[in-house]
């Protein structure tokens, strides 16, 4: 099987070099930059927000109700650049990601959410290449000690578009991410360069834990087209798999790889987080 890709679903950015020194320093961050308060030990779920230098903020998530006692947390890797722009309190100004946009939604359903950004160590954004990298890999394990130093729960990763590609990394590098208990690529991207196809397959053959794929059956993203996310599906050995696709919605977007597109789940969004925490919340069951 081939799964060829060329570029990320939202926008592709050329493949930034590797800035091993921002690592070794954000590494060493990783427990020492959860700097926020430890308040969310208590029941509810919390969403954050989290840099590169490992810093944890607790920006303002506005639901009509309280959110539901936390039974896991996700980090949700954003498409395109995966740039959320934060600003100084950690507040998301790039939020029209299907993901970011959802983060209320993931709350109600009982997940701690953690919305990396890519900056400041990446500042024009991270490619395909980039994001199945050793260095990249070493960023998704920063993010999931710092959300497991804070929560203490099991931890999935989630990604949406390019982000799927971090979230195939995350399950597919070896040796494997140590306290990730699952993931989910939705709208995956799965026409990648050239260059990239042999590690994107392999990283896929190697996923063993439990994995959703999710894709919109009319999606015209040229990067992530349907056919494509049910060949990943069967690439994926994992005995915890499961495939989930969705229809409708209402997109409002001019570009079919754009966030509003049937790409980004425009107007089902309610329906795709749900049977998202469906999988999770089945996940934590079977413990």
């Amino acid at each position: 099987m081939r799964l060829g890709i060329k570029k990320g679903g939202m926008s592709v950015l050329p493949t930034m070099p590797s800035r091993t020194s921002a690592f070794m320093l954000g590494l060493a961050l990783a427990f020492a930059g959860c700097s926020a308060p430890f308040a969310a030990r208590a029941a509810d779920a919390e969403a954050v927000t989290i840099d590169t230098t490992f810093k944890v903020f607790t920006p303002p998530v506005r639901l009509d109700k309280p959110a539901r006692p936390a039974r896991a947390s996700v980090i949700l890797m954003a498409g395109s650049g995966g740039l959320l722009s934060l600003d100084a309190s950690g507040t998301v100004i790039n939020g029209s990601n299907f993901l970011i946009r959802s983060a209320d939604l993931f709350l109600r359903s009982g997940l701690n959410v953690m919305m990396p950004d890519t900056a400041p160590a990446h500042p024009a954004g991270i490619g395909v290449g980039y994001r199945l990298s050793a260095a990249h890999a070493a960023e998704l394990q920063g993010f999931i000690n710092a959300a497991i130093t804070r929560w203490g729960k099991p931890v999935w990763v989630v990604g949406t578009s390019n982000g799927s590609i971090s979230t195939l990394t995350a399950g597919g590098f070896q040796p494997a991410l140590a306290g990730l208990k699952g993931v989910i690529l939705t709208s995956p991207v799965t026409v990648v360069p050239f260059a990239d196809q042999a590690t994107f397959s392999l990283y896929a053959s190697r996923i063993t834990v439990p994995a959703l794929v999710v894709w919109h059956r009319d999606d015209h993203c040229s990067f992530s087209p349907p056919a494509g996310s049910a060949m990943l599906f069967t690439a994926i050995p994992s005995a915890g798999k499961a495939p989930r696709t969705f229809e409708h919605g209402h997109s409002v977007a001019a570009d079919p790889c754009g966030p509003f597109s049937e790409h980004g789940y425009a107007g089902i969004e309610e329906e795709v987080v749900e049977k998202i925490a469906e999988f999770i919340r089945g996940g934590e069951d079977m413990d």
